[in-house]
C-alpha cells in the first residue's frame, strides 16, 4: 500500500477536479457565500440573508419617511452524503491497482461521478420545485426557440431580472435534439475554456448558456376538478393561499398555481406585464378536506403599496385558481421541467467536514471557483483486518430572487 500513501496530494486534486468537471447545473447556482465557511467558527446550520431594502416614491415635496423593511432568505445546511468502500488485507496484497492511473479509473471516477450526480440531482430538483414562473405547456415538448429560450428571455426581462451576470438554460436531451434540427447553427462556442469540460455543455445562444441534462425532474401535477377558487381575502405578505375545491382535489409540491385578477408586475416600474397572470409554486403536497387546500406558496404575495410589490391586486374571496396556467386540462398531467436561471436565482453552500487526524490517509479540498468540498478519510479496522474509506459532502440550497431570476421551461 505504500505505493497507494505516496499519491495522497495527487488523489485529492484529481478528486476534486472529476468532482466539480462534472457539474453543471449546480456550479451555475450563486455560490459567494461559501466564503462565511473559511472562518474559524461555526456559522451554524443556516445562513440568513438580508435582501436590499426596496423604496416606494414620494410623490411632491412633503417628507414622508418610509419604514426599513428588510425581508430575508435562508439558506438550510441539510445536504449530506457520501460513499464507502472498504478492501481487505488479501485484496490489498493481490488484486489492489498500484498505478495512478488505475486508482483514477477504477476508483475516483466512479466516485466522483456518482458525488456529482448527487448535486446535479439535488440541484435541479431544488429549482424546479423554487422557481414559480413558467413557459410551454405541461406535457409537450418545445421545438422552438421562440418556445424556450426567448420566451423564457422575455419573461426575465419583464421581471427586472439583471442583464449582466450569467444566465443558463438547461433542457432535456430530447428537447435539445427538437432544438438543434430546428436551427443546427444557432449555438455560438463557449469561451470560458474551463466551461468547456463541465457536462452536458452545448455552446451559446439568445443570451443563455446552454446545457442538456439527464438530471433534470420529471413533475406530475395535481388534481383540481370543478372550479376552485380563493376561499379567503389573501393579506399583504401572505405565504399560503385558502382555496376552495372538492374533497380528494390534490396540490403536489412543484405545482404552479395562479389567480384570476391577479397579475404579475415588475419589481421596479410596479406596473403590470403583458396580462401575465401571477404564478407562485406550491411547497408541499395537498389533498383537500372538508373542500378546502391551504396550499404554501412561494414567493409571497405583496400587493399595491407595499415596497416589495409583486402583484397588481391580492387575491379576493371567490376568484378563480389556475392549476398550471398555459396547459389545457393539466390535471395529473406529466412533465420534465428544464430550467433558465440568472447566477442569482439560487444559492448553493458546500460546507467542509472536520478532517481527521487520527486516520492512515485524510484530506479536505475545496474547489476555489464554485465552492465544492469533498473530504476523504482512510482508516484500518485492525479487528477485521480492513482498509476502510469514505468520501463525504456536505452543503445546502437556498433561494436568493428565484421570483425574477428564474423560469421554468415546461416539456413531456
Amino acid at each position: 500500500m505504500a505505493n497507494v500513501y505516496q499519491t495522497v496530494d495527487w488523489m485529492a486534486m484529481e478528486s476534486l477536479d472529476l468532482l466539480v468537471n462534472k457539474l453543471a447545473v449546480c456550479a451555475k447556482f450563486n455560490t459567494s457565500y461559501n466564503k462565511d465557511f473559511t472562518k474559524p467558527f461555526a456559522v451554524g446550520d443556516q445562513i440568513r440573508i438580508k435582501k436590499p431594502q426596496q423604496f416606494t416614491i414620494r410623490d411632491g415635496l412633503g417628507y414622508s419617511a418610509q419604514g426599513i423593511n428588510r425581508i430575508t432568505t435562508t439558506v438550510n445546511l441539510d445536504q449530506y452524503f457520501g460513499i464507502d468502500f472498504e478492501w481487505d488485507s488479501y485484496e490489498a496484497a493481490v488484486k489492489m491497482e498500484r498505478s495512478e492511473a488505475a486508482l483514477s479509473k477504477e476508483y475516483l471516477e466512479p466516485a466522483m461521478s456518482q458525488l456529482a450526480q448527487e448535486w446535479e440531482s439535488r440541484a435541479c430538483l431544488w429549482g424546479y420545485q423554487n422557481a414559480n414562473n413558467i413557459v410551454g405547456v405541461l406535457g409537450t415538448d418545445p421545438t422552438s426557440f421562440d418556445a424556450t429560450s426567448a420566451a423564457a428571455r422575455a419573461r426575465l426581462t419583464e421581471l427586472g431580472c439583471p442583464a449582466g451576470g450569467e444566465r443558463a438554460m438547461v433542457v432535456a436531451p430530447q428537447v435539445m435534439r427538437a432544438l438543434k434540427n430546428a436551427a443546427i447553427g444557432y449555438f455560438n462556442p463557449v469561451t470560458d475554456l474551463s466551461k468547456q469540460w463541465r457536462t452536458g455543455i452545448v455552446g451559446s445562444g439568445d443570451g443563455f448558456e446552454w446545457y442538456e441534462s439527464v438530471s433534470l425532474y420529471s413533475h406530475t401535477a395535481g388534481s383540481l376538478t370543478a372550479t376552485p377558487t380563493v376561499k379567503t381575502t389573501s393579506l399583504d405578505g401572505a405565504t399560503t393561499l385558502a382555496i376552495t375545491c372538492t374533497n380528494g382535489d390534490t396540490l403536489k409540491k412543484g405545482d404552479v398555481i395562479a389567480v384570476n385578477s391577479v397579475n404579475q408586475v415588475n419589481a421596479r416600474t410596479r406596473r403590470k406585464l403583458t396580462a401575465t397572470k401571477k404564478e407562485f409554486t406550491v411547497g408541499a403536497d395537498y389533498t383537500a378536506a372538508s373542500s378546502t387546500i391551504t396550499a404554501a406558496i412561494s414567493p409571497p404575495i405583496y400587493g399595491p403599496g407595499s415596497q416589495y410589490q409583486n402583484v397588481d391586486a391580492l387575491p379576493v374571496a371567490g376568484a378563480t385558481v389556475t392549476l398550471f396556467p398555459g396547459t389545457s386540462s393539466p390535471n395529473d398531467k406529466v412533465g420534465v421541467n428544464g430550467l433558465a436561471f440568472h447566477e442569482n436565482a439560487f444559492a448553493f453552500v458546500s460546507v467542509p467536514f472536520e478532517k481527521p487526524t487520527a486516520a492512515e490517509v485524510s484530506w479536505l479540498k475545496r474547489d476555489p471557483e464554485t465552492g465544492v468540498t469533498v473530504r476523504f478519510v482512510r482508516m484500518f479496522d485492525v479487528d477485521a483486518s480492513k482498509m476502510k474509506n469514505r468520501f463525504d459532502c456536505f452543503g445546502g440550497f437556498g433561494n436568493l430572487y428565484n421570483d425574477e431570476c428564474a423560469v421554468r421551461i415546461l416539456g413531456a
